[in-house]
C-alpha cells in the first residue's frame, strides 16, 4: 500500500527500507558480476553456515543452513553499503544482483521463489591457486560456526555452561589466530579478510550474550545472558 496515496502500491517508492535492512545474499548468477568486476570480494562478507540471519522479509534471525556470500555492511549496521542515502538510490544499480532485480517489497514471490536457493559460496569463487585456500579450508575444519540457535539453549544449562564456554574460548583463540597469520602472511585487509574468513566467532556469540576478554592465558568468554 502506497502510504502517501492510500492506493495498492505498483512500484518501487525509493524509500531505502530493503537496502537499510542489509545487502542482498549471492546468487550463482551473481558470479558473473565478480568475473566482470562489477562486483568485488572485498565488498562482500561471507555468512557461514550455523550463523543467526534473518531470512528475506523476515522479522527474526534463524540460523543458516547453508554458506552464502552477502554484500556487506557499512558504519557498523548490515545497512548495504550500495544505498546512497542522500538521494535514495543503489550506487550499482546496473549491475545488481539478482536478489536486487526481483525484490518487490509490494509482491514479495519472486524473491521468495529463489530464497535459499542456488547460494553462492566463497569457495566457488576463490581460484583453485589462490594462496589463501589451503588456509581457508583448515580454519572453516577447525574453527566452524555452531549452530548459534542451538548453542544458545544449551547455554541455559549452568551444569555444563562452564564447560561449552572454555571449549569456545579454545576455538575463539584459534579462530584470531589463523585470522592474524592470514593478515602476517598475505597482507589481508579488514575487508577481504570477512570474505575469505566470514565474521570473527567472538562477534557472532556477542548477541547470544557471550562476551570475550583477554587474559594471561589468553582468550576468556563469560556468559552474561542475552
Amino acid at each position: 500500500m502506497n502510504p502517501e496515496s492510500g492506493s495498492p502500491q505498483t512500484g518501487c517508492l525509493r524509500c531505502g527500507s530493503c537496502c537499510e535492512q542489509g545487502g542482498p545474499a549471492l546468487h550463482t548468477e551473481d558470479l558473473a558480476l565478480l568475473e566482470s568486476g562489477s562486483l568485488h570480494p572485498e565488498q562482500l562478507v561471507t555468512v557461514r553456515r550455523g550463523e543467526l540471519a534473518l531470512p528475506p522479509l523476515g522479522t527474526r534471525p534463524e540460523p543458516v543452513q547453508a554458506e552464502f556470500l552477502k554484500i556487506q555492511g557499512r558504519d557498523g549496521s548490515w545497512c548495504c553499503c550500495f544505498f546512497d542515502r542522500k538521494n535514495s538510490g543503489c550506487t550499482v544499480y546496473d549491475h545488481r544482483p539478482l536478489a536486487c532485480r526481483v525484490l518487490e517489497c509490494w509482491e514479495p514471490g519472486p524473491l521468495l521463489e529463489i530464497a535459499g536457493r542456488d547460494l553462492l559460496d566463497r569457495f566457488a569463487c576463490i581460484a583453485a591457486d589462490d594462496p589463501l585456500l589451503t588456509l581457508v579450508r583448515f580454519h572453516e575444519s577447525q574453527c566452524p560456526c555452531p549452530d548459534l540457535s542451538c548453542l544458545s539453549d544449551l547455554l541455559q544449562d549452568p551444569a555444563s555452561r562452564e564447560a561449552r564456554l572454555h571449549a569456545l574460548s579454545r576455538q575463539v583463540q584459534l579462530d584470531l589466530m589463523l585470522r592474524d597469520r592470514a593478515v602476517r602472511e598475505h597482507g589481508l585487509s579488514v575487508a577481504l579478510e570477512l570474505f575469505y574468513f566470514g565474521r570473527p566467532l567472538f562477534q557472532l556469540l556477542r548477541p547470544l550474550g557471550i562476551l570475550a576478554r583477554e587474559s594471561g592465558q589468553g582468550i576468556v568468554l563469560h556468559y552474561e545472558g542475552p
